[in-house]
């Protein structure tokens, strides 16, 4: 397996809600998660070149010829991973600055990986090396304007990227084929923008260069990566908020330490005349520590239609020392 790393350049401010959201459209995130990511490269196939594209991707994904990660920061050449959940062993006390500020974190470069997690056991954290700072989230006022009545104002919750800052994507591809349809959808998916709000010009990106082979590579932040990927020896950090399939729940929990989040939403189609509702589950979350991996599924959560509807639950883990 080769994996790739795509890096999206944002070239106006999003709206990554959440469905795990409680605000709605008042708040955005800075990151997606895998399963709205294949849904929005899922709709770009079959809108740009039809069923068989759509079919493609989806027979590459189920056959896991095909495997990607939740979208994650980077800053110029520097590249993060979701903060592992697990707990400090350390006997040290910190003080009440310290603690709050190792709690607030939510992103660990690659290259301070190994020293955030050796922290973990000598309490000294190197919290002036993990700058947070990607973008700034901010509220926009708008009008809903109806036919008689006076306009009623709201509130979208955007988040703008800093330049020189933006989120990717880790890809693992069995071949070519997978490595060229990926690019060739999340160009045509920058176009017309992730996320919300998108008919109002919001989510818009740009593929950063030409996907970058981790196989290859010489950068050590890169290396350590494909070393990481390729680990096959517990425990195992979670870079896909997913859900092991019935039959392998048991085995992936023990001695699992997660934290979970609602995956819910719409799904429109042809068939229906008003968007239906999808079936609601509760993924791990990136970050997550497992003792045992798991293969997932992609799971029909469709309700009330008379074709599948999809939701990704592939993960990708890496082999992490805590």
């Amino acid at each position: 397996m080769n994996y790739f790393l795509l890096k999206l350049a944002f070239d106006t401010a999003v709206h990554f809600g959440g469905s795990d959201s409680t605000v709605g459209s008042q708040s955005s995130a800075l990151t997606l998660r895998a399963d709205t990511i294949f849904s929005a490269l899922c709709h770009t196939a079959l809108e740009v070149y039809g069923e068989p594209a759509l079919e493609e991707l989806l027979i590459s994904a189920d056959a896991d010829a095909l495997r990607i990660s939740d979208a994650m920061p980077w800053r110029g050449n520097s590249f993060y991973l979701p903060k592992p959940i697990a707990a400090s062993t350390s006997p040290a006390e910190l003080s009440t600055v310290e603690r709050k500020a190792v709690k607030k974190l939510a992103w660990i470069p690659v290259s301070k990986f190994d020293r955030y997690t050796a922290s973990l056991h000598s309490g000294t954290y190197p919290l002036d090396e993990l700058d947070q700072s990607f973008g700034q989230a901010y509220e926009q006022t708008k009008a809903s304007v109806t036919d008689g009545a006076d306009a009623k104002p709201y509130f979208v919750g955007l988040y703008r990227l800093h330049a020189g800052c933006g989120l990717y994507v880790l890809c693992a591809c069995e071949g070519n084929d997978q490595l060229k349809m990926l690019k060739e959808l999340f160009t045509l998916l920058g176009l017309s923008g992730i996320g919300g709000r998108t008919s109002a010009g919001y989510g818009r990106f740009h593929l950063d260069g030409e996907p970058i082979c981790l196989n290859t590579a010489e950068d050590a932040s890169l290396r350590w990566m494909l070393q990481a990927l390729e680990r096959g020896t517990a425990p195992y950090l979670l870079l896909t908020s997913s859900l092991p399939t019935g039959e392998e729940m048991d085995a992936a929990l023990e001695g699992a330490a997660f934290q979970l989040a609602r995956r819910g939403g719409f799904a429109s189609t042809e068939w229906v005349e008003t968007p239906v509702k999808k079936q609601t589950q509760y993924f791990l979350t990136a970050g997550s520590v497992l003792q045992h991996t798991y293969q997932g599924e992609l799971c029909d959560v469709g309700i009330g239609v008379p074709h599948p509807v999809y939701r990704y639950s592939k993960p990708l883990f890496m082999g992490v020392t805590l």
